[in-house]
């Protein structure tokens, strides 16, 4: 533990991702803390946190939620300042979704609140308008393409490179927000890390698993909580311990002794991407994200390595863990208690990162309906990126109702890491007692509203109305799955087809 100066208070953190990163950067800019953060992973950022990844969505206010839509626009302006790096980059993000369902209500309303935060937001009301958010030269509307495109027609021999490069969004709404893009997931985690430890002089203990809390009873007959106890048997105490475990919190607080969390579960999102030659980087480099309020699919421009990542932001699927894993004491609640537990590359057997067959197929059929040539190529990786998901969508930032100097910082809904640079700040006021009463209500541990409406929701997930579904190992993509032709004809597996299960 980090030796505070005299009136500092002792804070331990256990989590090294998004709420405990930026937690700890705020206290120490606002002074009186001193701050040591414990991760149960072996290296840092930990390979298997939802935040270790090689991009992320950064909305500037494309929220329905004005409240979290202003505070999303001062995420931004925070991302902008040299202090992170350049691991933002502003490409742009197109807002979409079907006309008439409940994206749709979510999108305009994330529209109005966009202009309302003075952002010169582009609305599109037709397919041919969606078109215009992408370079004219990647649409093949240029003086050269529109000649090459015309002959085409009459010869019947079209350019895939300029005609079919992008979709065309038949039934759709949307918006282009130019002030949203994407950030370098992995490497501003890295970034922040760096500052705590370098600028702030932050403890980071990596390796140091948490498996309970070091109490005493009050003369309330509350329990008061003084620290942690680690796997190894070391005790590290504070005045105020920090909960900011993402998807490893229900399993922690299922262990022995410790007291199950309601109403907040980990759930996996699937993940899939493409290699393009540096060639082919080039002509999509200067297109927007899109993200699909319908299907909740989204991806990216290419990254500086020529990878193109799309995902499916919807309910996610669970796990329960067979027999404990021997690389985390966290994941034998699992087991015991039946609460669902990351399947993550660090778990024995999930190193490939294969995700259910069924989302492989759903991800190749949206990748093909926004660009169509790179629906026919081979994916290269997979992951299933692990949530900690709340029934309306909103974070847990709150004092444990039973348990004194226990913090939640959690429950990211998958939509947190875009708040990296200020989301500290609001957990400080948190533990100050000057966090807004619009975020307090939120963010709090019980009597929340869970009714949910998409004009105003925090978070909107694709698919609402399909259940969510615990995974079988049986049912993840092998490698083979993830060439391009691996849906043209189905597979044989004894007397059943594969492909009859989807």
């Amino acid at each position: 533990m980090a030796t505070a100066s005299q009136g500092e208070k002792k804070v331990v953190i256990i989590g090294a991702g998004i709420f405990g990163v930026s937690t700890a950067l705020w206290m120490y800019k606002r002074g009186g803390y001193s701050v040591t953060i414990l991760d149960k992973a072996q290296t840092l950022p930990a390979p298997d946190a939802a935040s270790t990844d090689i991009n992320k969505i950064i909305r500037s206010g494309d929220y329905a939620d004005p409240t979290i839509a202003a505070l999303n626009v001062d995420a931004v302006n925070e991302w902008r300042k040299p202090e992170w790096e350049g691991t933002y980059h502003e490409s742009g993000v197109v807002m979409t979704a079907e006309c008439g369902s409940a994206g749709n209500a979510y999108v305009e309303s994330s529209y109005k609140n966009v202009c309302d935060n003075g952002i010169p937001a582009m609305h599109c009301k037709t397919s041919a308008e969606i078109r215009k958010a992408w370079p004219a030269k990647f649409r093949g509307e240029d003086a050269v393409s529109t000649l090459t495109n015309a002959v085409s027609t009459v010869t019947h021999l079209a350019s895939p490179s300029t005609t079919r490069r992008l979709g065309q969004f038949h039934n759709r709404t949307a918006y282009l927000n130019p002030h949203s893009g994407w950030a370098e997931a992995g490497r501003a985690v890295e970034v922040g890390l760096r500052r705590i430890a370098n600028e702030y002089g932050g403890v980071i203990r990596a390796g140091c698993e948490v498996v309970g809390l070091v109490e005493e009873r009050g003369g309330d007959g509350k329990s008061v909580v003084q620290g942690v106890q680690l796997a190894s048997g070391e005790q590290v105490l504070g005045d105020i311990v920090i909960v900011a475990t993402g998807a490893w919190t229900p399993a922690l607080f299922a262990q022995d002794g410790m007291e199950q969390l309601p109403q907040v579960i980990a759930t996996g999102q699937s993940v899939a991407k493409v290699q393009l030659t540096p060639e082919e980087a080039q002509i999509y480099s200067g297109n927007p994200v899109i993200f699909d309020m319908k299907s909740g699919f989204y991806v990216f421009p290419p990254t500086p390595e020529n990878i193109v990542k799309c995902a499916i932001h919807d309910k996610g699927v669970t796990y329960q863990a067979e027999q404990p894993n021997p690389n985390c004491r966290n994941d034998e609640a699992s087991a015991k208690t039946g609460v669902s537990v990351p399947r993550t590359i660090l778990t024995p057997g999930g190193e490939a990162g294969c995700i259910p067959l069924e989302m492989l197929r759903k991800l190749r059929h949206h990748l093909a309906e926004v660009y169509p040539e790179l629906g026919k190529r081979d994916f290269i990786a997979t992951r299933l990126c692990w949530y900690l998901d709340t029934p309306d969508g909103d974070w847990l930032i709150d004092w444990h109702p039973k348990k004194q100097n226990l913090l939640f910082a959690t429950a990211g809904c998958g939509h947190a890491f875009k708040f990296l640079p200020n989301i500290g700040r609001e957990i400080v006021n948190k533990i100050e007692g000057t966090l807004a009463p619009a975020l307090d209500n939120k963010w709090r541990f019980e009597g929340r509203n869970h009714a949910r409406d998409a004009s105003t929701d925090s978070d909107l997930r694709g698919n609402e109305g399909h259940a969510r579904v615990a995974i079988k190992v049986e049912d993840l993509a092998t490698s083979h799955d993830l060439k391009a032709d691996r849906f043209a004809a189905p597979q044989k597996i004894g007397n059943h087809s594969r492909e009859s299960r989807l």
